[in-house]
């Protein structure tokens, strides 16, 4: 056997020494994967404990937040549409109380949407409510649309709270002075249940 020489030696020490601190390194990384599933064609089991479980959902909730900031603005534009279409189907149906109930959710949900604070302002209108109906459609008109019609219906809306304030105070001063008047007593509520907030 022919004698090795000195850079020989070296070399092979070096190499024998890398493949020891690279399978050291190795065994290190995949010390928790099942290599013993490999015999039969399957893919390697991986035993994970609960703070790697812990530490993979943190992962993923950061990266889920990282890749899609909007989503949870997306769902509630969704949603608060969903109740919008609901909504209009109730007020068509001529159920204005559940219609009502329903924008109420989608407000919750989307406080941008035109439509929703178009049709509860037009179903507040219908129901004689003009001072919530006001505040329905004046919000409405602070949000992007291209509905020039809401403006007139607007402006009819705050002649008629104009008029119903004039009568209220009438109506006021005829019941202070008449007590027993009974038609401008159940006038007057009437006239203060349109003007409630």
């Amino acid at each position: 056997m022919p004698a090795m020489s000195m850079g020989a030696k070296i070399i092979l020490v070096v190499v024998v020494l890398a493949i020891l601190v690279l399978g050291g390194l190795f065994f290190q990384r995949f010390a928790y994967v099942d290599f013993t599933a490999l015999r039969f064609g399957l893919k390697p089991q991986v035993n994970n404990t609960s703070q790697d479980a812990a530490a993979l959902a943190s992962l993923t909730s950061e990266l889920d937040a990282e890749e899609f900031p909007n989503r949870d603005k997306h769902l509630n534009e969704a949603r608060a549409t969903q109740y919008l279409s609901h909504a209009t189907r109730d007020y068509f149906s001529g159920s204005y109380a559940e219609a009502l109930r329903r924008l109420d959710r989608a407000k919750w949900y989307d406080p941008h949407n035109f439509g929703v604070f178009k049709l509860s302002g037009q179903i507040q209108f219908e129901r004689s409510q003009y001072r919530k109906a006001f505040n329905d459609w004046a919000r409405a008109t602070q949000l992007p649309n291209y509905d020039q019609s809401l403006l007139r219906d607007l402006d009819v809306l705050k002649r008629l709270i104009r008029y119903c304030r004039s009568e209220i105070d009438k109506l006021q001063k005829t019941v202070f002075h008449h007590p027993d008047d009974r038609v401008s007593m159940a006038r007057l509520k009437e006239l203060e249940f349109r003007m409630e907030e």
